[in-house]
């Protein structure tokens, strides 16, 4: 009966282990969702992430989008932070900067990033 009980009581710890190393996200670094960001169109970015937090025209060529993880609805108290800041020259992204940060130690890295950018 110990034997079964030491199995187990590894099996559960190897699987806790193994749980936490996975990688559940879709993207982790900032680089590789600013990469593909600027693959997108303007129109399947707006049609994934809605209407930007704000949008800026420093010049009559170039728009500047701004999307924040406040705008996710229900969001989690645990949930971290995402800004994505995307330029726009002539109806083409050519520049996507990311600033992300998660609030729990054990959420994977740009979780809430990839949280907003599931549908594209």
């Amino acid at each position: 009966m110990v034997n079964i009980t030491k199995i187990f009581a590894v099996s559960l710890i190897g699987l806790l282990f193994a749980g936490c190393a996975t990688q559940t996200s879709r993207f982790v670094t900032p680089d590789e969702v600013s990469d593909y960001l600027i693959e997108q169109t303007p129109e399947d970015i707006k049609r994934v992430l809605g209407q930007p937090r704000t949008i800026v025209h420093p010049d009559p060529n170039t728009t500047v989008w701004t999307y924040h993880s406040d705008m996710i609805q229900n969001k989690k108290a645990t949930q971290g932070l995402c800004e994505m800041v995307i330029t726009f020259e002539g109806g083409k992204a050519v520049k996507a900067v990311v600033n992300a940060t998660e609030y729990s130690p054990f959420a994977p890295k740009l979780a809430t990033c990839n949280m907003m950018l599931n549908g594209l």
